[in-house]
């Protein structure tokens, strides 16, 4: 449909702090709330695709909340309001009002437990092989946000007290007024085992603003007090967070703009004025850092990749364990109280 708005964003990242969600933020904006339980490859995802099919043929706007963990598979889709989301680990969600705002779906009752207990052993070492390979992930992960602070260092230098003020106030002129209404955080892009994965194309809006920096540069700078002046206006923002370090902001989107630092055609772009004989002192510390940063990134995807081995192989085990068939009774009564 002509107007109908379908998104695709992460609502957690694999981050140097290890995962970080936002799966509250979500949570806030819903009047309905469906947490989905039971274990790997159980159906959860597939249930959750179905679902979003079935708000899409609505009209309305749809958005869709992929795993970092596995971007072929889904943490959450909402839409008007009602959402629903995988309540298992690493986040854990629980209702907060039983019955009356939200409620739990639980497809581990199809899971045959006299099967999987005889498996028990093998099943645990599998999820300590996992957990094993994250931590693996997350202090690479550690590193390359260490090289890229090094990177900011010089580039903080690089840029001097006059030059960044006028960015700042060029950027604060172009803060739209409104409309008004409240915020919510989420990820455009996310660290998963396939790459580093963007979803720009969801946040943007008819008013694009680029900041064209340097990787290395902290444009969180720059972006932070556009957000705050947002908040304390009470206009409509949605922050987008740097996937590497999620206390960092990569995009901002206030009322009917975006500030990104994406560098898209089309799109007016403000470069920072930084210092060149500085730039050029440093070049060999730069280009080190951006060198060790891409080998030390490039490892914690790899590792990811072997968490998403390992997992594959976990999930078989309860695969094989279900009763689809009772599956495919609960999904369709499930479905069938959803507006058509």
């Amino acid at each position: 449909m002509a107007n109908q708005r379908i998104r695709h964003l992460f609502p957690g990242s694999n981050t140097c702090a290890g995962f970080m969600g936002f799966f509250e933020d979500l949570r806030a904006k819903a009047t309905r709330t469906v947490i989905l339980k039971g274990g790997p490859g159980v159906g959860k995802s597939t249930l959750m695709k179905a679902v979003g099919a079935r708000l899409e043929r609505q009209g309305g706007d749809v958005s869709y909340y992929h795993c970092s963990g596995d971007p072929d598979s889904l943490d959450a889709v909402s839409a008007s309001g009602f959402l629903i989301l995988d309540g298992t680990a690493p986040h854990i969600v629980d209702p907060r009002a039983p019955g009356a705002k939200d409620g739990i779906l639980n497809l581990g009752v199809c899971l045959d437990e006299k099967q999987l207990s005889a498996q028990a052993d093998a099943i645990e070492a599998l999820n300590r092989e996992i957990a094993g390979c994250y931590a693996q992930a997350y202090r690479y992960l550690t590193a390359a946000k260490a090289l890229r602070a090094d990177a900011a260092a010089v580039y903080d230098r690089a840029f001097a007290p006059k030059s960044r003020r006028a960015l700042e106030r060029e950027l604060q002129s172009l803060l739209p007024a409104g409309p008004e209404g409240d915020g919510s955080r989420v990820f455009a892009q996310a660290i998963t085992w396939k790459g580093v994965l963007q979803e720009i194309d969801s946040i943007l809006t008819d008013t694009v603003y680029c900041i064209d920096a340097p990787w290395g540069f902290d444009a969180h700078a720059l972006l932070l007090p556009l957000l705050d002046s947002a908040r304390r206006g009470r206009v409509r923002r949605l922050a987008c967070h740097d996937p590497l370090d999620a206390a960092c902001l990569a995009h901002v989107q206030v009322g009917g703009a975006l500030f990104t630092t994406a560098v898209l055609m089309d799109a007016p772009a403000f470069t920072p004025d930084l210092d060149a004989d500085i730039l050029r002192a440093e070049g060999p510390r730069l280009a080190f850092d951006k060198a060790v940063y891409d080998l030390t990134l490039n490892q914690a995807i790899e590792a990811l990749a072997q968490a998403k081995q390992k997992h594959d192989a976990l999930e078989r085990y309860y695969v094989d364990a279900m009763d689809y068939n009772r599956l495919d009774e609960i999904k369709e009564d499930f479905l069938s109280t959803l507006p058509c």
